[in-house]
């Protein structure tokens, strides 16, 4: 439910931290409640809402909600331990598996302050972002941004952009797009776009497309795309499609380059393949990487390395390279 449902003035800021909180409960309860809600909260805090009406709204809350709202100043504390003092009681919420939800900046930002580690779930429609302190946000849910801060996300949370700070994303957390910040996403987790920053992909975790900054793929990682930035893929890391930006492949790892301005440096058992018409690849192999080039410069760098070409490949044997083997 949205202010829009309601007529009247739009309203202050801390009437909307009370209205996120109880927005979507009033308007299961009787016909007319989200109005006479909403429409008292225009003149908050110069005037206090009828004793009756938040005996209704605190009848609609779940306990955590009851207790978000105590939290939004002194005088809503009062209201709460008078009308519903379980909310207040600390033992209610020490259940093993009892996570709060968090609707508003406002409480986020103040419970970050309360919190050495903040656990949360970001309420449905909340806009939040994390600019300081420590958090771990369980789903489902989506956190609008982290600035700064350490943030882990856990299971179906949703990051839309990291631009700073610490993110840790496990299980099957997402996050669109790193711009900024230290990112490391493991088991499932995934990342759509890498413009900038420092990310580092584990497991099965992967990165649909890297544009800028640094992003390292280990153990069995997935980088759909790479066109800018600098690439660093170990063990079976898997990248299926270069088309710039420079990548470093050591280990088992398999590299698919289509072309632009690409620079790969194959290393160990690394696999490349240059396919036609990606004439400006230019890969160095070194140790007994395996390349397959249709097109592009090979230089090589150690007589262990093989070589399947075609003609139009452009291959460099430098005197040290001694006997590539070149098929």
């Amino acid at each position: 439910m949205t202010t829009e449902n309601v007529a009247g003035t739009e309203l202050n800021d801390q009437a909307q931290d009370i209205w996120a909180i109880i927005g979507n409960a009033v308007q299961d309860g009787p016909a007319g409640l989200p109005a006479r809600a909403y429409q008292a909260l225009q003149t908050w805090p110069a005037h206090n809402l009828p004793h009756d009406l938040w005996q209704e709204i605190l009848a609609l809350l779940p306990l955590e909600d009851q207790t978000r709202l105590a939290h939004v100043d002194h005088g809503l504390q009062d209201i709460v331990q008078q009308m519903a003092p379980q909310a207040l009681d600390p033992t209610a919420h020490t259940t093993p598996d009892f996570i709060r939800t968090v609707y508003t900046q406002t409480e986020l930002d103040t419970s970050l302050n309360e919190n050495p580690e903040l656990a949360f779930i970001p309420g449905t429609d909340s806009d939040l972002t994390i600019g300081h302190g420590k958090a771990e946000v369980h789903g489902p849910g989506t956190l609008t941004a982290v600035n700064d801060g350490h943030v882990t996300a856990l299971d179906d949370t949703h990051i839309t952009t990291v631009t700073g700070g610490n993110v840790h994303a496990c299980d099957q957390a997402t996050i669109t797009t790193v711009t900024d910040g230290n990112v490391r996403a493991w088991d499932q987790a995934s990342i759509e776009e890498v413009t900038g920053g420092y990310v580092v992909a584990r497991e099965q975790a992967t990165i649909t497309t890297v544009t800028g900054g640094t992003a390292y793929a280990f153990e069995q990682a997935t980088i759909e795309e790479v066109t800018g930035g600098t690439v660093t893929a170990h063990e079976q890391a898997t990248i299926t499609t270069v088309t710039g930006g420079t990548v470093t492949a050591t280990g088992n790892v398999t590299v698919t380059a289509t072309g632009g301005d690409a620079h790969i440096i194959a290393r160990v058992n690394a696999h490349v393949i240059i396919q036609a018409g990606a004439d400006r690849v230019r890969v160095d192999a070194y140790d007994a990487a395996d390349i397959t080039a249709h097109s592009g410069t090979i230089t090589l760098h150690s007589p262990d390395v093989t070589i399947t070409s075609n003609s139009d490949a452009v291959i460099n044997s430098p005197s040290q390279s001694g006997d590539c083997v070149i098929l």
